[in-house]
């Protein structure tokens, strides 16, 4: 199952993460796609929830410094082995509770991408552990920068988000054919206020 998750998506085969981990990350070619809309608002970006780092490693092929915050010190030290074995020298890691204001005062960049974490493959269940989504980014909003890019799941529609958020931009991610996220932008992000749809191929 691992072998087949990292050729299905284009992971390097020195990938260090379980299989669960690799399953719940971004695909390169959509992390490569986000770096390359991304790099207009500023030199320098954070992702929240990082996991193993596979979006941080083309995070740092565009951005001049880069960091990743993740609350699983063993996470963490898998992305720091991924961004060893990637040649990465411009990103930090810290290992921290995303909640905690102390942790994110720390933290001092551009652009922030939240990638919301996925505790079940149950729909029902996702949100169940995760902080409410609204209060972190007025954190985010807070303690460093307006300009967030939101990875959420398939399912979390246009009329989830418009609850929480007056101004946005909704763009889903389509990923050989499959609906795989939508990226939600706010503040300087915001190109549109159309839904988009971004078709792209892992191979």
């Amino acid at each position: 199952m691992r072998d087949e998750v990292i050729q299905k998506r284009d992971y390097s085969n020195s990938i260090k993460g379980s299989t669960l981990s690799l399953k719940i990350s971004s695909y390169p070619v959509t992390a490569r796609y986000l770096a390359k809309r991304l790099t207009k608002s500023g030199n320098t970006i954070c992702e929240l929830c990082c996991g193993i780092g596979i979006s941080l490693i083309e995070f740092s092929r565009y951005f001049d410094n880069v960091v990743g915050v993740d609350n699983d010190p063993h996470v963490v030290k898998n992305a720091r082995s991924n961004l060893l074995n990637a040649e990465i020298g411009n990103c930090e890691l810290i290992v921290g509770d995303i909640s905690d204001l102390n942790v994110l005062s720390q933290i001092n960049t551009d652009v922030v991408a939240y990638d919301i974490p996925y505790w079940s493959d149950h729909e029902s269940m996702l949100m169940d552990k995760n902080p409410e989504l609204k209060s972190i980014v007025e954190k985010i909003q807070l303690s460093i920068t307006p300009n967030i890019v939101i990875y959420a799941p398939p399912h979390m529609s246009q009329k989830d988000f418009a609850k929480m958020f007056d101004n946005f931009e909704y763009q889903e991610i389509w990923i050989n054919g499959k609906h795989d996220r939508n990226f939600i932008y706010l503040g300087g992000l915001i190109d549109s206020s159309a839904i988009t749809r971004i078709s792209l191929h892992s191979y």
